[in-house]
């Protein structure tokens, strides 16, 4: 039948090369003279093979597409673009300021910042600029020190309380690419803390925010000027089921690395290594010299709510302590803390 839909010439070809007697193909030379024409027959037979199955497939499947699928298939949605959040601006210190404790401000500064900064009247600079009469200077132009381009894009103007506010929160937020590697001060009160000292310096300290100036911001941010309450410290056990270790970690890292060390082993610095001090006896660490405030306390168990009360306020605590460290304020990042020491251990204690 295939052979059938051939052109006659085509078709009679075939038909004289299959039907040939192989003795009448010879010439004298022996050489059989239709081998040309049985080759082309063999090509055509193939090729009608072929276009023979193309056809019998056409008529059982079609290749044109149906008017309705058989199955619908929603579109996925195209993903939008992903929107870089903006990180969380500070809390204004602004109705910090009045009341910020200038002595916690220093004892903050001198841990913190001191390997880098000078803050004498003339001092030299170091890996930072020197401090003194920072506050109402034109911003990032001290004499003398060589800025990164990413904070020299920043220097507008002069450093008003709301500037060294954002740029003690996050350097990197501040000014991206900043070669100012400190990682920030997240605790509201100790940002105020540090900048009422830095405003001390100076033989003519910049004005206080007026009481118009601490209302406008706080109408600004669509806040209180009062800063936030924490959850009461009876909550702790609430607190500490909720606790974040990473979070500690990352505290820790920030504030108490210059002093204290938290590995297995590790040597006593300013404070003693504090590897293993959930549920050990307090102010016992060996081989650490403890001041005389602490020392009647010394043996009671560091417990969860101990070590809360102690994290807090250093000072009350333990009136006279040489931990110049001001405190804890928020009593979840106390939990997170806690969690976070209490990870460090050869045994971990039963947290409540």
């Amino acid at each position: 039948m295939l052979l059938a839909a051939l052109p006659n010439s085509l078709y009679a070809l075939v038909q004289r090369v299959q039907n040939t007697n192989p003795g009448e193909t010879m010439d004298k030379s022996g050489k059989d003279g239709l081998l040309g024409n049985k080759i082309a027959a063999g090509v055509l037979t193939a090729g009608l093979v072929l276009w023979g199955a193309n056809r019998i497939a056409h008529s059982v499947m079609s290749d044109e597409a149906p008017e309705k699928p058989a199955i619908k298939i929603a579109a996925l949605p195209s993903a939008a673009p992903a929107q870089a959040s903006k990180p969380a601006g500070p809390e204004s210190i602004l109705p910090l300021l009045a009341k910020a404790d200038v002595a916690k401000g220093m004892a903050f500064v001198q841990q913190q910042c001191a390997a880098c900064h000078t803050f004498t009247q003339g001092g030299a600079n170091g890996v930072g600029p020197n401090l003194y009469d920072v506050v109402g200077a034109p911003m990032f132009a001290h004499t003398g020190f060589s800025y990164s381009a990413a904070v020299k894009a920043k220097a507008h103007g002069n450093w008003t309380y709301d500037e060294m506010n954002e740029w003690l929160y996050s350097p990197s937020n501040f000014a991206p690419g900043t070669g100012m590697s400190y990682p920030g001060i997240h605790n509201t009160q100790t940002r105020a803390d540090v900048v009422a000292y830095l405003r001390t310096l100076s033989n003519r300290p910049v004005p206080l925010p007026s009481a118009s100036q601490i209302k406008s911001e706080s109408e600004e941010h669509g806040a209180s000027a009062a800063p936030p309450a924490t959850a009461p410290a009876e909550n702790l056990t609430a607190l500490l089921a909720h606790a974040d270790p990473a979070k500690g970690k990352a505290l820790f890292e920030e504030q108490c690395t210059a002093c204290h060390t938290i590995a297995k082993g590790g040597a006593n610095g300013v404070g003693p290594n504090l590897y293993g001090v959930v549920g050990s006896k307090s102010f016992s660490a060996s081989g650490f010299d403890y001041s005389d405030a602490v020392k009647p306390k010394a043996g009671k168990p560091w417990t969860a709510a101990r070590l809360d009360d102690w994290l807090k306020s250093p000072a009350a605590f333990a009136p006279g302590t040489h931990m110049a460290y001001p405190g804890i304020k928020n009593d979840q990042t106390r939990a997170d803390m806690i969690a976070y020491l209490n990870q460090n251990s050869a045994s971990p204690v039963k947290l409540p």
